[in-house]
């Protein structure tokens, strides 16, 4: 099995993960943490759009000093949007800040890699695109 890659790593990412005619995610998605193997959604399972990145700033994550794994771009626009809770593969949800639930990955609890706001309509679910790895 291929090893997972960062965001980071891609020399043009937003081609590389999306397909071009569906927008839809070309490689699993993996928890950001390399000792954790935790699959969030596999290929194909979400679209990738564009979110008003002032909608949401997402708080800073409880990553290891030192761990340079999540974007420093406090506007952060592009996510992988799911329509479902039932598409994740694995994934924890934090309990409400205002109408906001945050992301994280189920099994080591590292996060926030997403958010759920309970009051948008239609429902969304959005990763976003640098805080997680991929499995091409």
């Amino acid at each position: 099995m291929a090893q997972p890659v960062r965001f980071q790593s891609l020399t043009n990412p937003l081609v590389e993960l999306a397909s071009a005619d569906t927008r839809k995610n070309a490689a699993d998605l993996l928890c950001p943490r390399d000792a954790c193997r935790s699959v969030i959604f596999r290929k194909n399972t979400a679209t990738l759009v564009k979110r008003d990145g002032n909608k949401i700033t997402l708080p800073k994550s409880v990553l290891p000093e030192g761990a340079d794994l999540l974007d420093t771009d406090e506007n952060i626009t592009d996510f992988w949007c799911l329509t479902s809770m039932m598409d994740f593969d694995n994934i924890g949800f934090s309990k409400p800040v205002g109408s906001i639930k945050f992301l994280s990955c189920a099994d080591c609890d590292i996060g926030p890699i997403g958010y759920h706001d309970t009051a948008s309509k239609p429902e969304e679910f959005l990763i976003s695109i640098r805080r997680v790895r991929y499995r091409f």
